[in-house]
């Protein structure tokens, strides 16, 4: 029986460091829009990250799944966030916005250039003048390094995850299978499946000059979660 991977998503990501993560973001906000106080996190799952954010800002968050907003709604409640559910590549929250983040390769999700310049026009209709975007993507040598073979085991104590990857034409393909212990000592079945696209530099140069944004730097980091690129672009 396949369950919904919401429910174990946290689980999932019992490892990940959201603190540094949050830390990395605000140095980026400090540096390139030190005045910001409005953000909305494009892709914001569970709401790891918004709990860390809304000390410092007036934090609003997107994400298309119904079943993770349900439970960043459940963190987040008389908290003064505000989630929305929406595609990243249309979105409009009626708001607009001094920063707009999408962090964990969110973007590498987009399946084609096309996809790729709808978020930088959805992006510049929601942000503020001299409001900006900061994201990261993850390029092949990652993808290469993430699964050897095609294959990515991983066991842990209360869990089993085997990923199975692939590729064709210009897309991955990524098949995960969970497989949980319950209470009952057994094992809750859960399963994944997702495509994501590499956007070497020029392509994403491209689609950021084809919205009339600007691209202010681009910073390699291999210290969060494996070596990925991050991206802060700005409307002028």
């Amino acid at each position: 029986m396949y369950n919904n991977f919401a429910k174990i998503y946290d689980k999932f990501m019992k490892y990940c460091d959201y603190d540094q993560w949050s830390s990395y973001i605000k140095d980026k906000i400090e540096e390139y829009h030190p005045q910001g106080k409005t953000l909305l996190d494009l892709g914001c799952g569970t709401g790891e990250t918004l709990i860390r954010l809304k000390e410092n800002f007036q934090c609003s968050g997107l994400d298309l799944s119904k079943e993770m907003l349900e439970i960043a709604h459940k963190k987040l409640k008389n908290k003064g966030v505000n989630l929305f559910m929406g595609d990243m590549r249309e979105f409009n929250t009626g708001e607009k916005y001094d920063i707009i983040i999408s962090l964990f390769d969110t973007v590498n999700h987009l399946t084609s250039i096309e996809d790729l310049e709808d978020l930088f026009s959805a992006v510049k209709g929601s942000l503020n003048e001299n409001g900006i975007y900061i994201f990261d993507v993850v390029d092949r040598k990652f993808m290469e390094a993430m699964f050897p073979g095609g294959i990515y085991y991983d066991e842990r104590k209360d869990m089993t995850i085997i990923w199975e990857h692939y590729r064709e034409d210009d897309l991955d393909f990524v098949e995960a299978n969970f497989f949980v212990k319950n209470k009952n000592n057994t094992y809750d079945k859960y399963k994944e499946y997702y495509e994501k696209k590499i956007f070497d530099r020029s392509e994403i140069e491209k689609a950021v000059k084809k919205n009339d944004l600007s691209l202010l730097t681009v910073a390699k980091n291999d210290k969060i979660a494996g070596e990925r690129y991050f991206y802060v672009v700005k409307k002028s």
